[in-house]
């Protein structure tokens, strides 16, 4: 037992060293990977080597991904070494996401991550196999490119029988679905993956535990999102009562947060601004509770956007400028532009038309550089609007033309997905047609070779009957032959 805890203390002064080999790495001097070797070959388990490497490759900067690199090629070195799958699968993986998000390498990236799936299958290891699909199926989703992402993310479904990977991958699939717009299969697969956590539940004898219940809730906030998406606040508000019921049950404010913004949303599509804004203040207080800064900045924008609704604008300024405040004070980059967009709106109504053009050129600014499409439409829009009460036409009519080009942009990306999604039908469909003549390939061939055992069965007995028959017209002529031979000794 000293033994042990003699090992755990100088695992542990190990470990602070390495740590303080980061904060050494940090200092403008160049990086010296052998140290990082010198360092490691302290510990005496392969196994724990090569999670130090890993750890090490993890903690390190992207701007020394040459470095992290090699490190984590150490890993994966030793790994291979020893033959310890668990390592090689780990160090793979590592590679595969410093070539992703530190070098963007996609191709290398993705070469690192298919080298687990080509291990696992080797091994008939499903499960690792699942999970290094899922990771390129996550990976492609991030680059936009959704037909790859749910091909991959059906990989994982027909590769694995674990409901907890099932489930979330049918999550996911739902949230590509509905970054393209197809908000019918959205809901499908978020049912589906309801259904999943369901099954798993009654497994243990329906006795949800804490992950399960956040599991659910954040399942049935993406479907009232969705619904919300599809302009059905009705559904949408059933769904985020379920949320708050959730959340309430294992005290989870951010859930709380999530459910009564979208109450919130949906008595605003209904036009009831009082609830709308009862709930949005609900949310906003819960926010304030926990220090949840980016939720806030969200609901005060909302809340701001609705007195203007009501054309309260003292309200609608005060809560503009507290969301504007606030977001700069915690350095969010995107989410001034909406802030500023509804301030030029509120000038707008008051005719205050050069307040209106400063402050939507700021959100203009922010919204190009940060590639916020739809906040730089309602930008142009209300810009053009803001230089026609100025009298400046040829200014308004510039703007305007503006708010068509990026609408048409929006448009040209919405145009993209339904091609996508027309694709995807269509590759379903042709799958469907496959599977179907495959089983009626395979339904011709089982008749096939049913009928063959009739006809060898058929053959058979016909044979053994032909043998049977000469056997015992073989017996009976011996037996007259041995009647006629007694006969004549007699």
């Amino acid at each position: 037992m000293h033994t042990f805890y003699r090992h755990c203390i100088a695992l542990s002064a190990l470990l602070v060293a390495t740590f303080l080999s980061f904060i050494s790495y940090a200092h403008p001097n160049k990086f010296k990977v052998d140290s990082i070797n010198a360092l490691v070959q302290k510990l005496s388990s392969d196994t724990d080597k090569i999670k130090t490497f890993i750890s090490i490759a993890s903690g390190m900067s992207c701007e020394d991904s040459n470095n992290k690199i090699i490190v984590a090629n150490e890993a994966k070195k030793l790994a291979e070494k020893i033959k310890w799958r668990q390592g090689i699968y780990k160090a793979n993986r590592k590679l595969g996401e410093i070539y992703f998000s530190c070098q963007k390498n996609y191709f290398k990236a993705f070469e690192a991550f298919e080298d687990n799936v080509k291990l696992a299958n080797n091994y008939k290891d499903t499960l690792n196999a699942a999970i290094a699909l899922e990771t390129i199926a996550k990976a492609y989703q991030k680059l936009g490119q959704y037909q790859k992402a749910l091909e991959y993310y059906n990989k994982v479904l027909i590769t694995t029988t674990n409901p907890d990977m099932q489930m979330g991958v049918l999550g996911d699939m739902g949230v590509v679905y509905s970054e393209i717009g197809d908000y019918s299969n959205a809901l499908s697969s978020y049912r589906s993956s309801l259904a999943v956590l369901d099954s798993a539940a009654k497994l243990k004898n329906n006795i949800a535990d804490l992950q399960d219940t956040l599991q659910t809730a954040g399942l049935q906030l993406n479907i009232g999102d969705t619904y919300l998406a599809m302009s059905q606040p009705d559904k949408a508000i059933n769904n985020y009562e379920k949320v708050l019921v959730l959340s309430a049950a294992i005290k989870d404010m951010y859930f709380q947060i999530a459910g009564a913004t979208g109450i919130g949303k949906t008595f605003k599509l209904k036009n009831n601004f009082q609830k709308a804004i009862e709930y949005y203040n609900n949310a906003l207080n819960e926010c304030r509770e926990i220090n949840d800064f980016e939720d806030e900045v969200k609901i005060l924008n909302e809340l701001a956007n609705t007195y203007l609704e009501t054309n309260e604008f003292p309200r609608a300024m005060a809560y503009a400028d507290s969301a504007l405040r606030l977001a700069e004070e915690q350095h969010y980059i995107y989410l001034p532009s909406k802030s500023f967009t509804t301030l030029g709106n509120i000038y707008l109504k008051q005719k205050k038309y050069d307040d209106a053009v400063s402050v939507l050129k700021k959100a203009l600014d922010i919204s190009q550089k940060n590639n916020l499409l739809e906040d730089e439409r309602d930008a142009w829009f209300a810009l053009s609007n803001a230089f026609e009460g100025k009298g400046q036409l040829k200014e308004s009519k510039d703007a305007f033309m503006h708010y068509y080009a990026t609408r048409d942009s929006m448009s040209n990306i919405e145009k993209e997905n339904l091609v996508m999604r027309k694709e995807l039908e269509s590759d379903y469909r042709s799958k469907k047609i496959i599977d179907s003549v495959n089983r009626e390939n395979e339904y011709e061939r089982t008749i096939a070779s049913n009928r063959s055992y009739t006809y060898i069965g058929f053959t058979g007995l016909l044979l053994g009957s032909f043998l049977i028959f000469f056997i015992f017209r073989n017996y009976n002529t011996k037996k007259k032959y041995n009647e006629l031979l007694s006969d004549r000794k007699n």
